[in-house]
């Protein structure tokens, strides 16, 4: 039973990313939360009447509009939905709920091709999110049409990973039947043909079908995107460890751009403490 936060700020791109999400998980067992953040604060008493007053309201509304569109597009799908109207910006609201005992086991974003200040201010909301490391992250790319995940591309960064880290990838992996492709990125020049050590997910995965595999170059995710489109791979996932792998990917602009433009949904795992 997994317990799925999708946050939405009630675009078609959001609603995409939300029938992504329930078709992933199924609505056997699965509750979904749909989360929309404001950040025109409340007012007091004496300014009721002002602009202010509608914005927590609008929120509220806008959720059960777009909880209505998402049970519109899931014709043979009933989800289990909650709404929750937050206060706040939506990394603070998220570190907040992580906190809770029935904290969500992911979190899910539609993104979006984008240019100008509209790429600026979705990439920075994207890395706030992933950055703030409190929960697991699945960025849905607006172009992203849903297929039961068949291959996985996971990019390995040489440092150690836990399983509770890799749960939900786990969970996905079982239920899907997929494959995991364990992608090492050796820096230009370097010999790839050489064996990958022992990185325990032989442990880790277990029965789960899983090869090793080594690409060249000196730009971790555009090497692992070429590889993702080469193997026509369902999911790219990538794991969040302080000075790690991630920071390459929303604090270089090349990789950035990937992020926000790739057709392949990507999935950030949380390591803590590392």
């Amino acid at each position: 039973m997994a317990h799925v936060l999708i946050a939405t700020d009630l675009s078609a791109n959001a609603l995409n990313a939300a029938v992504y999400a329930v078709k992933l998980y199924g609505v056997e067992g699965n509750t979904f939360t749909l989360l929309n953040t404001f950040r025109t604060p409340p007012v007091g008493p004496d300014l009721l009447g002002s602009a202010g007053d509608l914005t927590p309201q609008l929120s509220a509304d806008g959720l059960d509009e777009f909880a209505a569109r998402l049970h519109e597009a899931l014709p043979e799908h009933t989800p289990d939905l909650a709404t929750i109207s937050a206060y706040g910006a939506l990394e603070t609201v998220l570190r907040e709920m992580a906190k809770d005992d029935q904290r969500p086991d992911l979190v899910v974003m539609g993104t979006h091709s984008a240019t100008g200040l509209e790429r600026v201010l979705m990439g920075s909301t994207t890395s706030a999110v992933i950055m703030s490391g409190e929960l697991p992250v699945l960025a849905v790319p607006s172009e992203a049409c849903y297929t039961d995940p068949k291959r996985i591309v996971l990019a390995d960064d040489g440092g150690p990973v836990d399983r509770a880290a890799l749960k939900v990838l786990l969970d996905i992996a079982r239920w899907s039947r997929s494959e995991i492709m364990i992608v090492h990125v050796v820096p230009e020049g370097q010999n790839t043909e050489e064996e990958v050590g022992d990185l325990g997910y032989d442990l880790h995965l277990g029965a789960i079908p899983h090869t090793y595999h080594s690409v060249s170059g000196d730009d971790v995710m555009v090497a692992v995107n070429d590889l993702a489109d080469q193997s026509d791979t369902d999911l790219v996932v990538v794991v969040h460890r302080q000075r790690g792998l991630i920071e390459q990917l929303f604090h270089h602009s090349v990789a950035t751009e990937l992020a926000l433009h790739t057709r392949i949904p990507l999935l950030v795992l949380q390591q803590a403490g590392v």
